[in-house]
């Protein structure tokens, strides 16, 4: 399953996913650790508000979008579990569900394969992926693709978003790339511009994941 999340982790936007089982307990992830604990919760969370809806309204229900002041968490119902995914509040949705619906689907099926006795034994077992730092590369390359549309100044953006964000580059974690490239993307004036920069970036990031 790890594999189908880290897809949906390459989209620009995304801080990390996991997959719940019925009862919230989680059956995979690829998360920073600082969420190990906070991923529990929501997806007991995330569990409970589906069945409540669905009892409520005599419907299945797909999807929540759940918006906070500094984020949101977008959750996808896969029958015997959900799928929940952090990302950034202004993420752009449309592109997300591209991957994420089509992750849904294979998700889905993963479940349906996994006996109820396999559930509950995998559930304990899962760790959160530990925090990786990015190299040169990433940084060289976000810096080259944003002089080419905002010129010189975008090496000072970089630098003031990565402060923002209360970490260094040389210690900067690779869940937050996305995060960084949708901070500074902000600057772009331009949306097709902007659209062409963050999908060059996207592109980056699933190379260097």
């Amino acid at each position: 399953m790890e594999s189908i999340l880290e897809d949906i982790n390459a989209v620009v936007g995304v801080t990390g996913c996991f997959v719940c089982d019925s009862e919230g307990g989680v059956l995979a992830s690829v998360l920073p650790g600082v969420f190990g604990e906070t991923a529990l919760t929501a997806g007991r969370t995330a569990m409970q508000t589906i069945l409540g809806l669905q009892t409520t309204r005599r419907r299945r229900v797909n999807d929540l979008d759940l918006l906070y002041r500094e984020g949101r968490i977008i959750v996808k119902s896969l029958g015997e579990g959900c799928l929940c995914i952090l990302c950034v509040r202004n993420i752009n949705v449309p592109l997300l569900n591209l991957t994420a619906n089509l992750a849904v689907k294979k998700l889905t099926e993963r479940l349906k394969a996994l006996s109820p006795t396999e559930m509950k034994v995998k559930a304990p077992d899962r760790k959160v992926a530990p925090e990786l730092t990015v190299d040169g590369t990433f940084f060289a390359q976000i810096e080259h693709e944003l002089t080419k549309v905002i010129g010189p100044v975008a090496i000072l953006l970089i630098d003031e978003e990565v402060a923002a964000l209360g970490t260094a580059k040389d210690a900067f974690p690779r869940h937050r790339m996305a995060e960084l490239v949708e901070k500074v993307s902000s600057e772009i004036a331009d949306e097709e511009k902007r659209a062409s920069f963050q999908q060059i970036m996207l592109e980056v990031i699933e190379t260097l994941r």
